[in-house]
């Protein structure tokens, strides 16, 4: 029998990470698999990476490539680019890249957006963040495009994360699951959220498992670290879905990005100002 734990989404909820470690320990799996977006949306992201680096020198591990990575290792590439702190788009942005050093980011920058994993007695398994050639492609299965994509894949079975929601279907005789998200998950009533793959005979089959964590410490770490001034408005998006899971960072920033073109014929994220992030939260979520 095999038991691999498989993990996504973690944006840098170190506190969420720690608890499924933690667990998938107890269960005694024999591996680990990440599926990217590693930090990115809270405070201390250092944390969340010495915990990688904790597990990876424990157990056997494979970590792939999420979008948020490639923000990390294309600023570093363009010098041109300015993350302002103290604005909702960039501000979250600017205070995590200033955390990282050259060295983390090469370790993103290795890491593969997909793989496919091998072990004798059991169908291989295809691994992806996003899709397997599109780190930002979510694979829901409410997509127009989901049939065109399996037709791409060469395995049965489909691993990936991105959309953070726990999801198991088939599709054209291809399974693909989404283990939920460790950081922010979707419709998780604020737990935190992963999957344990289970072989058993050459068969494949997946636990998913959601835990209760200490949410109220993150919001004050990422208070202590000053980021509802440094990123007001995604600071307040981040803490409305850690506590109740639902309406996702995308969510809030389409219907800003519809609301400042209505407003201005404008569709430039960067441009927008406060007051219409403002506006749109107080309108989701009742702020204050």
């Amino acid at each position: 029998m095999k038991k691999i734990a498989v993990m996504a989404d973690i944006h840098g909820n170190s506190e969420a990470l720690r608890t499924c470690i933690h667990e998938a320990r107890k269960r005694k799996v024999d591996e680990f698999i990440f599926l990217g977006d590693y930090i990115g949306d809270m405070a201390s992201p250092q944390r969340t990476l010495e915990l990688l680096k904790q597990i990876e020198e424990q157990y056997p591990c494979t970590f792939i490539r999420g979008n948020k990575e490639n923000y990390w290792i294309d600023h570093r590439r363009n010098s041109d680019e300015v993350w302002e702190s103290g604005k909702t788009p960039t501000g979250m942005l600017a205070y995590n890249y200033s955390q990282l050093s050259n060295s983390d980011i090469n370790f993103f920058e290795k890491l593969p957006i997909s793989d496919i994993m091998h072990y004798d007695g059991y169908p291989d398994v295809t691994i992806c963040h996003g899709s397997p050639s599109k780190v930002n492609q979510s694979m829901r299965p409410d997509y127009d495009y989901i049939d065109e994509l399996m037709d791409e894949i060469p395995t049965d079975l489909v691993l990936c994360g991105h959309f953070h929601i726990q999801m198991n279907y088939k599709r054209k005789g291809k399974q693909i699951i989404n283990p939920g998200a460790v950081g922010v998950p979707l419709h998780s009533e604020g737990k935190t959220q992963f999957m344990i793959l289970h072989g058993n005979q050459g068969v494949w089959s997946p636990e998913f498992i959601s835990l209760h964590y200490d949410r109220e410490r993150v919001i004050k770490d990422m208070e202590l670290e000053k980021l509802d001034i440094k990123a007001p408005g995604w600071y307040k998006i981040t803490k409305h879905l850690l506590m109740t899971g639902e309406i996702s960072h995308a969510t809030v920033v389409r219907k800003v990005m519809d609301l400042y073109f209505r407003e201005s014929g404008k569709y430039d994220l960067d441009q927008i100002p406060e007051n219409i992030w403002n506006r749109v939260i107080e309108e989701l979520f009742s702020c204050k």
